[in-house]
């Protein structure tokens, strides 16, 4: 379900995201509204492209390749895709650090990836 979302002005003139195709941009910010509350969502390209992007012609799964492969600068992902007891997720790396959840939102029903985020570390997909 989606929700209201943050997005700080600085997200425009980020020099990782400037990488990216415009398409790939706008999905990635379709991502954080389709996000749960602690930045993870069930990773169904298809689906995620009819809720993000439904008028326009783009391939969603090379959307979520791209967000999935290593920043340069940083050498992280935008996102971390993982499966958990047979389902695939995504979760976005970055999520605790730009968004202040709403006291209402309900708990995530979706496990977190099997091991832990952190800022040191360069995550790189299974």
């Amino acid at each position: 379900m989606a929700r209201s979302r943050y997005l700080k002005p600085g997200f425009f003139k980020d020099e990782d995201i400037k990488e990216l195709p415009y398409e790939a941009r706008l999905f990635y910010q379709g991502l954080w509204i389709e996000a749960d509350r602690e930045g993870r969502g069930e990773d169904r390209p298809e689906r995620l492209k009819i809720e993000i992007m439904p008028y326009d012609n783009i391939d969603a799964e090379k959307m979520m390749q791209l967000l999935a492969c290593p920043k340069k600068s940083t050498k992280r992902p935008f996102i971390i895709r993982y499966e958990a007891d047979g389902q695939k997720y995504y979760q976005i790396i970055t999520w605790h650090k730009h968004q202040r959840i709403h006291h209402t939102e309900g708990p995530s029903g979706i496990p977190p990836p099997n091991r832990a985020l952190t800022v040191k570390e360069p995550l790189y997909n299974r």
